[in-house]
């Protein structure tokens, strides 16, 4: 006799991202069957109970699933077992794949809350054509990246009374530390992700120019990315460039809209905001500094090491206390640009629209929510989605389903608000 599958489980379900996603998990998958796997059963037991404790909900009966990476034929199983995987064991440079094998093979849809290019990028170049054929759903980057700057964007269009040439992002962000003790904002999981990245910083441009192989309009005016320190009408901050994961997942979410559909892409180009201008001066030096220390094998394994003195302490292997990490507060602006009527593009756009997302705990707490919202989204409305299954940005596919409204509606979600209009 069949087992009925779960709705989902949660693997990596012991790690720092993992036990925020699984007390998540209580309420906003509470009409949900759902599990939680991992290689060690006694620390997914803990997990539990931990969780049951402060959410004070009995969670004896959430089944528990032995899984790990380095099993192909554990990993294949629970793929078996469930409707969809959130997965939250990274780095998935070297640990996602395997995973993402196994759910398209069973016809299991994915997401995760990855940032890494080399790895989504590689996977939708790798995978597609099989998801669709499989009709799995496999959907990375669904954690503050990127779906805050995703979701910004679909958000300024839909209030724009008109045509959108071009979105500029000003993300700002807020540190209020209640426990003096550390000043730590993210795992070191982050950290290992962010620089293995920069290592195959080669590999990511390859695998950039392979997927973004269509044809595209000759846009105009052309939005181009200002790679200066500057300020912006409204805001106080001095912006650096920040041409990271949220620029390449929004750009390739607006390039499928325009090879399937012949939506006219948005262009996109986002910035981070500084207190100081030096030190907006600075941060690209910085970041070229790390890209550089990265390639080589010495001042890697220092910068893998020792997170915390590379990072100023933003990085540590415990990761931010909750009382800090619950009152950071982050802040997009976003500025789109365009025509209220027709695309008359010798002219130049005559409208701007501003509008606003905001929310705490960024890093793990809409990490979390994103990642279930996503994954609640797919169970439920996979009809408002593009084809039958696919390897694909956030933004492309979930621009037709409620995400946006759910997300925004959750007491801990995003906050969305037009500024001017």
């Amino acid at each position: 006799m069949s087992v009925e599958r779960l709705d989902a489980i949660i693997f990596g379900a012991t790690g720092f991202t993992g036990q925020v996603v699984v007390e998540d998990a209580v309420d906003i998958f509470r009409d949900f069957k759902w599990g939680i796997a991992g290689r060690n059963e006694s620390k997914l037991k803990d997990v539990l109970v931990k969780v049951g404790k402060r959410t004070q909900t009995d969670l004896s009966h959430i089944p528990i699933i032995v899984a790990d990476v380095n099993d192909q034929k554990s990993i294949e199983d629970m793929a078996k077992k469930c409707k969809i995987v959130l997965n939250c064991c990274g780095p998935y440079r070297f640990y996602g794949e395997v995973v993402v094998k196994a759910c398209i093979d069973a016809g299991t849809h994915h997401v995760d809350v990855s940032g890494e290019p080399q790895y989504f990028n590689g996977m939708q170049l790798k995978y597609n054509d099989l998801a669709q054929e499989k009709g799995s759903y496999v959907i990375s980057t669904c954690a503050f990246e990127s779906i805050p700057a995703e979701l910004g964007v679909q958000y300024a269009e839909k209030n724009f009374p008109g045509t959108v040439n071009s979105v500029e992002l000003y993300w700002e962000s807020k540190y209020n530390y209640q426990d003096k003790s550390s000043k730590a904002i993210l795992h070191t999981g982050t950290w290992e992700s962010a620089i293995y990245a920069m290592q195959h910083a080669k590999e990511m441009l390859s695998l950039e120019k392979k997927l973004n192989s269509e044809k595209m309009p000759n846009l105009s005016p052309k939005l181009w990315m200002r790679p200066y320190a500057h300020q912006t009408e409204g805001l106080k901050s001095y912006f650096a460039p920040f041409p990271l994961t949220d620029r390449a997942v929004v750009q390739r979410s607006q390039r499928l809209a325009y090879v399937y559909e012949k939506k006219r892409p948005i262009q996109f180009e986002m910035y981070i905001g500084m207190k100081s201008l030096l030190m907006a001066l600075l941060l690209p030096v910085f970041m070229l500094f790390g890209a550089i220390m990265a390639q080589i094998g010495f001042t890697r394994k220092l910068l893998l090491k020792y997170p915390h003195i590379f990072s100023g302490g933003l990085m540590t292997h415990e990761g931010p206390v909750e009382a800090n990490r619950k009152a950071m507060e982050f802040r997009f602006t976003l500025k789109a640009k365009g025509w209220t009527t027709g695309t008359p593009e010798s002219a130049a756009p005559n409208k701007e629209v501003v509008v606003r997302v905001t929310g705490k705990d960024p890093c793990y707490g809409i990490t979390s929510c994103a990642l279930l919202f996503c994954a609640k989204t797919i169970l439920k409305e996979q009809n408002k989605m593009p084809g039958k299954g696919g390897v694909l940005p956030p933004g492309f596919a979930f621009a037709k389903t409620s995400l946006l409204e759910e997300i925004g509606s959750y007491k801990s979600g995003l906050k969305f608000e037009v500024l001017n209009q």
